[in-house]
């Protein structure tokens, strides 16, 4: 990873924790057998990318870690320093986000190059950043004078390592982005962007959007219009390796061109409804809906927030083996034994796919998305002729799915006879279980969680920060859910034209997002801040819970 001794990175991996000598054990001998380093097996392995290992050498020094992203570049004073100092001996002269001049280095122990440095820019207290980071903003800005030759790669290598950093840090996204001094790398993880190195120089960012261009089966000549492709990619070009299907899209933007590559990798962890955060009673109602021989059953909310995930893990749930599953979809995520699923498009819509599969004896049908009235009247068809069907829609709460059907057409009555349950979800960090930190609530805190004993305390989880989640405090997501289940009472309000707030009120089985941020930040999963939103847009909105007795009247 640097000139840095490898022993020195392991150690500051055990005192961290990223590890323990029994996994080092295990993986010495995997390493001799790879004739790799032991420093990236145990990356690759467990899953630690370059900055776990670099956070981990900060805290054993006892050093600030820059994120160059974060920590902006004294030119002033890098300019100082000599190009055959910082070949030799890689480091920058940045900014702290408070404003105090620092010297980055990849190596704290380089004793020689710290002090050359410090004889031209003055004494500036160390932090340490990763070498990969280093050399690239020293390239885009001093020239390829300052670093060593061979080390800035080419766009195969740059590639591989952008992959592999998204795959170690557990990206969604990829996004490269053509930026006036050349091309800005940003991961989308855990729902949140995160700049990863220096931009990379101009010819170097044009050059790998071609190649991932030319992987996805794009035309590379034309810069001037939107495409959309796919690659399959293998990690580190071995064929034992997992392949990860990853979809392409690139756009013309003012210095160039931008893509975003979607990592379509299934969590094998994440494959059934219990491991998503369901609350057991949501998830046993779920359960008992989709075993109904017909009816529908929405999950709704805004893009991004995981409904294709918690669809998937309902159908697989469902036996296979006996019932006849079909499903159309936009694009196919993951493939799912024993269902045949088909992709929509330019030749077959939604609502045509639909119609064919009543042609098929189908027991459960899943439809990607509800879109337009006719694939939503060949949903509620479908449900009234002996079918359980299972879509998504665009809503931010569960009775506003109802409202929305209606608006585009639906009529109330069919509404109401085949509606069986409706979820809406969204997705929020999880606090990392190894650094969050406890506190006591305060009197309003516990008022937004409803919490009446106010002289009681009431303790709380804040985001700290550590090498197991690179410093964000937070690792993975959790799922937010909000449940309302259809009984005849509710049935009866629909068809007869409730609007959102009579539907809530008639509900006798609803447990609403709100409910859940609650449940989620008094166990510690989620902080406070991250939920503050939902709990106060259920005070704006006036409509309480009705049937979970945790929550104060």
């Amino acid at each position: 990873m640097s000139s840095l001794n490898e022993a020195t990175l392991i150690q500051a991996g055990l005192q961290a924790g990223l590890f323990d000598n029994a996994a080092l054990a295990r993986l010495r001998p995997v390493a001799r057998a790879r004739r790799q380093n032991l420093l990236t097996t145990l990356a690759t392995d467990l899953a630690l990318p370059q900055a776990a290992f670099y956070l981990a050498l900060s805290e054993l020094r006892g050093l600030p870690y820059a994120r160059l992203s974060e920590w902006p570049v004294d030119e002033h004073l890098l300019a100082r320093l000599p190009a055959t100092l910082l070949k030799r001996h890689p480091m920058a002269a940045v900014r702290s986000p408070d404003g105090l001049p620092h010297l980055a280095v990849a190596n704290p122990d380089d004793a020689l190059g710290v002090e050359t440095a410090r004889r031209v820019v003055g004494a500036l207290p160390l932090a340490v950043a990763e070498p990969e980071a280093l050399t690239s903003l020293l390239y885009r800005l001093r020239g390829p004078e300052a670093v060593v030759a061979g080390e800035v790669e080419d766009p195969v290598q740059i590639f591989e390592r952008i992959a592999q950093e998204a795959l170690l840090r557990r990206a969604s996204d990829i996004h490269i982005e053509s930026i006036e001094v050349g091309a800005q790398v940003r991961l989308r993880v855990d729902g949140r962007l995160e700049i990863i190195g220096a931009p990379l120089a101009k010819h170097l960012g044009d050059a790998l959007i071609s190649r991932i261009k030319v992987l996805s089966g794009m035309d590379i000549a034309e810069v001037r219009a939107p495409q959309d492709g796919g690659l399959i990619y293998t990690p580190g070009g071995n064929a034992e390796n997992a392949a990860i299907e990853m979809r392409v899209a690139s756009a013309p933007v003012k210095f160039g061109e931008r893509v975003t590559l979607r990592v379509m990798k299934s969590d094998p962890n994440r494959q059934k409804l219990d491991s998503l955060g369901l609350p057991p009673s949501m998830a046993a109602r779920f359960r008992e809906a989709l075993g109904h021989p017909h009816g529908i059953v929405l999950v709704t909310g805004p893009t991004g927030s995981g409904k294709s995930t918690t669809l998937y893990c309902a159908l697989r749930e469902l036996d296979a083996e006996h019932l006849n599953i079909l499903t159309a979809e936009d694009p196919i995520e993951q493939v799912i034994p024993g269902v045949s699923q088909v992709q929509v498009g330019s030749k077959v819509d939604f609502a045509g796919a639909l119609r064919s599969f009543l042609r098929h004896d189908p027991d459960v049908i899943l439809v990607g998305e509800i879109r337009d009235l006719d694939t939503a009247d060949v949903a509620l068809k479908a449900a009234t002729t002996g079918h359980m069907v299972l879509s998504t829609l665009h809503t931010n709460s569960a009775p506003g799915a109802v409202t929305r059907l209606s608006d585009i057409g639906c009529e109330r009555f069919m509404l109401g006879a085949t509606l069986r349950g409706i979820l809406a979800q969204r997705l929020v960090r999880m606090l990392c279980p190894r650094c969050r930190r406890q506190r006591e609530a305060s009197a309003t805190e516990k008022r937004l969680l409803r919490v009446e004993e106010t002289d009681a305390p009431l303790t709380l989880w804040d985001p700290v920060g550590c090498p197991h989640c690179l410093g964000s405090g937070y690792r993975g997501r959790i799922g937010l859910y909000e449940a309302l289940w259809v009984d005849a009472p509710l049935a009866a309000a629909i068809s007869a034209g409730a609007d959102e707030r009579e539907i809530a009120a008639a509900a006798t089985d609803y447990w609403r997002l709100a409910d859940d941020a609650r449940e989620k930040t008094l166990a510690g999963l989620a902080s406070l801040a991250d939920v503050r939103f939902f709990l106060e847009g259920e005070q704006e909105s006036g409509i309480r819970h009705q049937a979970s007795g945790k929550v104060a009247p």
